[in-house]
């Protein structure tokens, strides 16, 4: 872990900022301790959580071998974008992050010239998402952390939180965010993958209204761009597609698949904290 962002981690217990308290070992000026990984990220989960299920090893593998291939690139490039317009001081916040592939990819487009670039914090419940994530970009620190609890960053240190097809916990993004901040959520649209539609999750109709309904309380929308592109995938890369998500606990390991030509819709919207 670069100990430059360890000030933006915060203690999963008192909530204290962390610091570097010895080589290999990050902790806060109450004495709690934590011991970085060999591979560099840090296990920052709450004392007591929820049971949740991680990405598996196969998961991890999947996504990284699809999107190592750039059948995603007009989300990569829309994210970007964003983080590349910023203009608020603190770090790139990706939740959910897995691999950190997204947050890699934003990074570098923020580096201009002799500039240092943007710091990045990957942040997942998977071990297996953050041991590839540690060691993604040079910019990145990565966390194992639960987005489905109280974060561990500290408040205001986040330029932009980065939610791809990920959980979100909107009253921790508008906490951890610079009042001049900003929120990007990718999510899928009715269409996406159809074409794949007896291997995948389908995607409720109403997930548009419910992502506006859950985030205004803390959140004002910016903006909202629809993204649709055609994907033409081999076999293995519809392999990889169908097991890097939560299809992947629903379909056997063995099932052969097809090269198929295949839709991709989703919406990248920006939001900003509610003043």
């Amino acid at each position: 872990m670069r100990d430059d962002l360890l000030p933006v981690l915060a203690c999963p217990v008192c909530t204290e900022p962390l610091a570097r308290t010895a080589p290999g070992q990050a902790g806060c000026r109450n004495g709690h301790r934590y011991d970085e990984a060999k591979q560099g990220h840090l296990t920052l989960l709450p004392v007591k959580r929820r049971a949740l299920t991680a990405d598996t090893p196969e998961m991890v593998d999947a996504r990284l071998r699809f999107l190592g291939r750039g059948h995603y690139a007009p989300v990569e490039r829309a994210l970007t974008s964003v983080v590349a317009d910023a203009t608020a001081p603190g770090v790139v916040l990706d939740v959910g992050s897995g691999p950190g592939t997204y947050l890699a990819h934003a990074l570098d487009g923020t580096t201009r010239g002799d500039a240092a670039g943007r710091l990045g914090i990957a942040l997942d419940l998977s071990a297996v998402a953050i041991r590839r994530a540690a060691r993604i970009h040079a910019h990145v620190g990565a966390v194992v952390g639960d987005v489905t609890e109280r974060l561990p960053v500290v408040d205001h240190a986040v330029a932009v939180v980065l939610d791809v097809f990920a959980p979100r916990n909107q009253h921790e993004y508008a906490r951890v965010l610079h009042p001049g901040g900003v929120l990007v959520v990718v999510t899928p649209r009715v269409g996406h993958l159809a074409e794949l539609a007896a291997a995948t999750i389908s995607v409720d109709p109403e997930k548009e209204r419910r992502l506006h309904d859950s985030l205004t309380a803390a959140f004002t929308p910016r903006s909202t761009e629809d993204l649709t592109w055609t994907m033409e995938l081999t076999a293995e890369d519809v392999h990889d597609v169908v097991h890097m998500g939560p299809s992947h606990h629903h379909v056997a390991a063995d099932t052969v698949f097809t090269p198929e030509t295949v839709t991709a819709a989703v919406t990248v919207s920006t939001w900003t904290p509610a003043r």
